[in-house]
This record gives structure tokens, sequence and C-alpha cells, in this order.
């Protein structure tokens, strides 16, 4: 399975991005996230997945408008 992964700009901040997502429809066995200290590791079979968690993430702060371009741009 591909694998993403966005860097988010605290800890805290990525943890706030998995509790946001982890249970999200979506998730399950081919869309997963999990969190590698200030990074988010997302796992993946549909691109939309990894594309709607570093939008939200950039949107709310979580993570810079250029590490949600660099997620982007790798799919």
């Amino acid at each position: 399975m591909p694998e993403t992964r966005l860097q988010c700009l605290t800890p805290s901040d990525a943890e706030m991005v998995i509790a946001e997502h982890a249970d999200y429809f979506g998730a399950g066995p081919s869309n997963t996230v999990r969190q590698d200290g200030a990074t988010v590791v997302i796992d993946y079979f549909d691109k939309r997945w990894p594309l709607d968690i570093a939008e939200w993430a950039a949107e709310q702060g979580h993570a810079s408008d250029s590490a949600a371009a660099r997620v982007i741009a790798a799919l």
C-alpha cells in the first residue's frame, strides 16, 4: 500500500490530525493514519485520503501550506 508523510508543526498538531481522521469515513484497512513524532504517516489506497488530510491539516493550522503541498504533489 502506498504511504506518504505529512509534516505537522508540532507533535501535538500531528495528534490532532490523527484524532480527526482515525475514525473518519474512509478510514479502514486501506486508508489509515498513524503518528511518528510531528509527522502523520498516511497509508492509502484512495488518493483522495491523503489529499483530504493534508488539506484539512493546512486549513486548521496544524501543518504549513508547503507541507500540505508536498503531500499533494507526491500523489
